[in-house]
Formats: C-alpha cells, structure tokens, sequence
C-alpha cells in the first residue's frame, strides 16, 4: 500500500491555510472596497481609519506576536510616519505616493536602531523601553518646532495621485485598500517563511533558538524594522486622510490602544489585526452618541475578550472551522 510521505503529511495543511488567508484576503479586500464605492462622507472616514489601524496591527501582530517582543511606544513610530511624510510632501515638494514608503524606510532604520539597545531586554523591561521611545519621540516633535510646527501642528498638503487629486475619502479609500491588501499579502507570507517561523520559535524560546542555529538579535531587529515600517506607513495615510497633525494625538493611550487590537484580535494572526482594527474602530462608534460611553464599552469589551476568548475573536473563526469539519 502507498504511504504518504512526511513532507506531503506537513505540505497539505500548509497548502490549506495558505488557501484560507487567499480567500480570507480577497474577501475582506472586496467588502472593503464595496464599502468604498458605494457608501461616502464620515462612514467612509470610519472604513480609513479602519484600514489604517490594520496596517498598524499587522506591524504589531509582527513584532508582539510573531516574535514575541512587547512595544508600547508604537505610537511614535506612527507619528514619525505622520511628521516624516508630512515634512516631505509640504517642504520638499516630495509627491505623496513616494512621502509614505520614504517615511516608512525612515521609520525603518529607527526601528532597528531602537532595536539594537533593547536585544538584552525583555517582557516588561522591553515594554518600559519602548514606552519611553514613544514619550520622547512626542516630545521631540513637540520641541521641534522649526521642522513640526511644535505644539501648533502641522498641515498636510493635498494629495495627488499621478495628477488626480485622492483627498476625496472615497478616492483614499482605494489607495488605503490596496496598501493594505499589500501589506497583509507580505504578512501572510512571511508568516509561512523561514523568517516567520525563526520569529515564532523566538516566541517559544530564546534559548532553544539560539541552539538550533538562529541569529536571536538579527531576527529580534527585523522583527522590529518591518514592525515600524509597517507602522510608519500608516502614519504616512493617517496624516494624509486627516490633512492636519498634532503631537498631542500620538500619546501613550494609542500606543496602549494599538497593542490592545492585537489582543483583541488574537496575538500572532493577520487576520486577527484586521478584526482587532475593525473592532477599535466599529464598537466604540457605535456609542459614539452616549457621554464617556465609547471608552468605557471598549474598555469593557476588552476586558471580556481577554477573559472569555483568550485567543481573540480568531479563536471564534477557528472554533467554528473545527464544528463544521
């Protein structure tokens, strides 16, 4: 009798989880532009924002799941993508579609260089070094005020794709779709490739992986240069959807904010960043009409994701997946 292999044994679930973020991709992708094109005004603003903090969750789901390295100053990287492609489009005249990758790759090398110190650190000595990150990235824009505009802020100038005008939110919502599509593409591919899988045995054990042969500080730095990138990139958008930034917006409660939509998604998945983002967006807006309640209904929510669904609202898609087979 023929017998199966062990690559073919390990290959097959590859293959169909691999099919699964596919169509899990495409669909979100194709609901999102729907939205796009058929909806407009603030619901559009919302469906923006949405794409953005998905980018941004990713980036965590990278750094915090993947490798298990824990950040709460994501906020500065988010606000260097902002000022960086701001500064470039307005003082340089750089078009919008080149201001965004190049506040990113800026947002890259900080990254990494923030890295480097924090390769001894760990669990919540990390968390209090990046939380410091992000306090003093807001004060260096504060002080700035030469290049920032300082506590004053700064605007954003209009952009133009290839000479069509995309401030339209609508028109954004296609340029924000495609990054995003794009970025969740990398994501899922990273995860299922060498790199992903050094990162997740980072995750498990430091020790163990060193053993085995894998470069501990060289994957912690990339884990966290694409997590800025990533970031950063999201800065670049947030900064031209809402035309107009301020220091004041990039605190430590949106750094706490952006690490509890990965939570709330489920730690280690894309597709949980993505529910994560749409979740910090959709429930709080939904109370949007009751004094302080949107705050305390996320923080309720929260509370009840972690205590209820350790595992986010993924472990629901994957609870399901596992009743139907």
């Amino acid at each position: 009798m023929p017998t199966m292999n062990h690559t073919t044994t390990t290959a097959l679930p590859a293959r169909a989880k691999s099919s699964r973020d596919q169509w899990f991709l495409g669909g979100f992708v194709v609901l999102y532009a729907l939205i796009a094109l058929f909806s407009g005004g603030y619901f559009v603003y919302l469906l923006n924002l949405i794409g953005i903090f998905a980018l941004v969750a990713i980036g965590l789901t990278i750094l915090t799941g993947f490798s298990g390295q824990t950040s709460l100053g994501h906020a500065g990287f988010f606000a260097i993508g902002a000022y960086a492609s701001a500064i470039f489009a307005q003082r340089w005249g750089v078009p919008f579609w080149l201001a965004i990758p190049l506040a990113g790759a800026f947002a890259t090398v900080i990254g990494a260089l923030i890295a480097l110190p924090a390769l001894r650190l760990k669990d919540l000595y990390l968390a209090i070094a990046t939380l410091g990150f992000g306090i003093v990235t807001q004060k260096v824009i504060f002080e700035w005020r030469t290049v920032t505009g300082g506590g004053g802020g700064m605007q954003v100038p209009m952009p133009s794709l290839f000479g069509l005008s995309v401030a339209d939110g609508s028109r954004m919502a296609w340029v924000i779709a495609a990054t995003l599509a794009a970025g969740t593409w990398a994501a899922f591919r990273l995860a299922s490739s060498r790199t992903g899988r050094a990162l997740s045995m980072l995750r498990e054990s430091e020790t163990a992986a060193a053993c085995i042969g894998i470069r501990v500080a060289r994957y912690k730095v990339v884990a966290f240069a694409l997590s800025a990138f990533y970031t950063a990139v999201a800065g670049g958008l947030y900064a031209n959807v809402v035309r107009y930034v301020n220091p004041e917006s990039f605190d430590v409660n949106m750094s706490i904010m952006f690490l509890a939509m990965i939570v709330i998604g489920g730690m280690g998945s894309v597709r949980g960043a993505l529910l994560g983002a749409a979740f910090y967006v959709a429930v709080p807006e939904a109370f949007r009409g009751f004094k302080d309640a949107p705050g305390l209904i996320f923080g309720i929510s929260l509370m009840l994701v972690v205590i209820l669904l350790p595992g986010g609202l993924t472990s629901l898609l994957r609870a399901r997946r596992k009743a139907a087979s």
